[in-house]
């Protein structure tokens, strides 16, 4: 390989590097921004609806700006629309578990997600059943007891808000499942997040029309926290994470993703005070430590 050739695919290592750490700054600061717009007197309908619809517009702009073709078929629509059910679950559930959780809690027990796609694709046949994938599950499952059972002095952790977090990463899992299908990987990540949120946008909508609550921020402080929602932890991270896998390749960047927890746990306490136990943590490091073993194994795997 010629001194250019190296120098490029070096620079592209570096540029995928810093996308997905911007990636995993913007999604891991969500939790605390999250809590800090309830605290101004936002709704979870009214910060949902808000968060997801500028940040579609968001990606709107950038799809008319970069000219990407948007037009698919009309059952891949369906389709889409269909796995946008999932973040339905996922969006609603991971907000309203904000309101009862750290944030940092939130995310680790969100990162359970990984374990949802290995156990669901090997039950419909993507994915081949081994130990490894058995011990990595496992781990992730001794890293939720020590998450929930010590999670630090003075925390008491409610149980319906560790069932809504768990129920986010059931919900996440599945729709990462179905973004997993073959057609729809061939499709610009824009295209699938303009269908796929439509969902989750109109369910919104319907939160804040049947309980009474304002589509839009009501003060500056509370519009401030919906735009840094929609433009940081949906249009950047989206955008820079694809950006990220594009240049270092999906495992590299799943792999670095699972900084996203730790920017969380410091956002937390930085901006909301938390404390979170060492043996906590540890529980954290065992679900992280078994997502990266998974995801090196899968491509150890894809090399051979």
């Amino acid at each position: 390989m010629s001194s250019n050739n190296l120098n490029n695919v070096n620079n592209a290592r570096v540029k995928g590097f810093l996308f997905v750490m911007v990636a995993c700054l913007t999604y891991g600061i969500m939790p605390a921004l999250t809590q800090l717009a309830f605290l101004a007197g936002l709704s979870v309908s009214t910060v949902l609806f808000g968060r997801l619809t500028l940040g579609v517009i968001f990606v709107w702009i950038r799809i008319f700006i970069k000219k990407i073709n948007f037009k698919i078929g009309k059952k891949h629509i369906g389709y889409l629309l269909f796995i946008g059910c999932a973040l339905v679950v996922q969006t609603v559930t991971m907000s309203e578990s904000y309101r009862l959780l750290p944030g940092a809690i939130v995310s680790l027990l969100m990162f359970l997600y990984v374990s949802v796609v290995v156990i669901t694709e090997i039950c419909i046949g993507r994915e081949k059943f081994d130990k490894t994938r058995l011990i990595c599950v496992v781990c992730s499952f001794v890293g939720l007891v020590l998450v929930i059972w010590t999670p630090g002095e003075g925390i008491v952790l409610s149980v319906t808000g560790i069932l809504l977090a768990l129920a986010a990463a059931i919900g996440y899992g599945l729709y990462v499942v179905g973004v997993g299908e073959q057609r729809t990987r061939k499709l610009d990540s824009e295209v699938i997040v303009i269908y796929a949120t439509t969902p989750p946008v109109l369910f919104s909508l319907g939160m804040c029309i049947s309980l009474g609550e304002p589509l839009l921020p009501q003060t500056a402080e509370q519009g401030m926290y919906v735009f840094l929602l929609a433009f940081f932890c949906l249009f950047v991270a989206a955008i820079c994470f694809t950006k990220g896998v594009q240049y270092i390749g999906a495992s590299n960047a799943a792999i670095f993703n699972t900084a996203e927890p730790i920017v969380a746990y410091v956002a937390g306490i930085v901006l909301m005070s938390d404390e979170i136990a060492g043996s906590a943590i540890i529980g954290g490091i065992l679900i992280l430590g078994a997502i990266i073993y998974l995801n090196l194994s899968s491509r150890g795997k894809a090399a051979s």
